[in-house]
């Protein structure tokens, strides 16, 4: 059930909700993105709510979509893959246009489909240790890193991540303006709810969703959309990335255990 992978928690006007996978670092699957869309169409009317939390349980704030449970329902035909995409980027544009300021709180590793998560909420706060990029094999995903790492960060910078696949310390995700604050891991989930209580206390009728409608990037258009959901099918459907996957795969994992250690 949903329910069971994301958990909903009320704190005076702030809600937190949590992906709840950690026995798999939160990848995300059909039932997160049910959950998370659910729990936005609740919260964005409910005019009690002043900020929404998002993070994770264990580990990590989300590695990447689920590639077990996903692949095997989205992967074997074209069409069903790009259902999926449009899922994830219906997904984002919630988040991105619920009334209320969405704060990712990135405790752990947040890649790929973890990664275009927090980039679709207002800013992103990470624990110490967290590492943060996108490392979709081959660098092309299709949930929209492609675009909102380019508006976050410069092309050059975007660039830089997609073409390396390089997780960011959260030090460094700060310098370059990936990640807007950086918490130390201990009492971290305090800290964050410490700045959400903080933004709440400053808000004055809706003003907040005020500042978020006015502060909006620039949407991308259905062409943008379409282009980078055109790359990614096409991407994943070559022989040639099929046969690199797995290579793809390891050396990724090698980088991020050396960034690691």
């Amino acid at each position: 059930m949903a329910e069971d992978v994301i958990i909903r928690e009320r704190l005076g006007a702030i809600e937190r909700i949590w992906l709840n996978r950690p026995e798999v670092e939160n990848c995300l699957n059909d039932a997160i993105y049910d959950g998370l869309t659910r729990a936005l169409d609740e919260l964005a009317g409910d005019e009690s709510v002043g900020a929404i939390v998002l993070t994770g349980r264990g580990s990590a704030f989300s590695r990447s979509a689920d590639g077990e449970e996903i692949g095997e329902k989205y992967f074997g035909a074209r069409a069903d893959y790009r259902g999926f995409l449009v899922r994830v980027r219906e997904l984002h544009t919630r988040i991105e246009s619920v009334p209320r300021p969405v704060i990712a709180a990135v405790n752990g590793v947040a890649s790929m489909g973890g990664i275009e998560l927090a980039l679709a909420c207002d800013f992103i706060v990470a624990a110490e240790s967290a590492r943060l990029g996108d490392a979709h094999p081959g660098g092309v995903g299709g949930g929209g890193a492609s675009q909102t790492l380019r508006a976050a960060l410069g092309s050059r910078m975007a660039r830089w991540l997609l073409y390396t696949g390089e997780l960011l310390p959260a030090p460094r995700a700060l310098e370059v303006g990936l990640v807007q604050q950086v918490f130390p891991d201990e009492g971290f989930q305090a800290s964050v709810m410490a700045l959400a209580e903080r933004i709440v206390s400053r808000r004055l009728g809706d003003s907040l969703a005020r500042i978020k409608a006015l502060t909006v990037p620039r949407e991308p258009t259905l062409a943008d959309r379409e282009l980078e959901i055109g790359h990614s099918i096409e991407h994943y459907f070559d022989p040639r990335t099929q046969d690199g996957l797995e290579r793809s795969l390891a050396t990724d994992r090698e980088w991020s255990e050396r960034s690691s250690s």
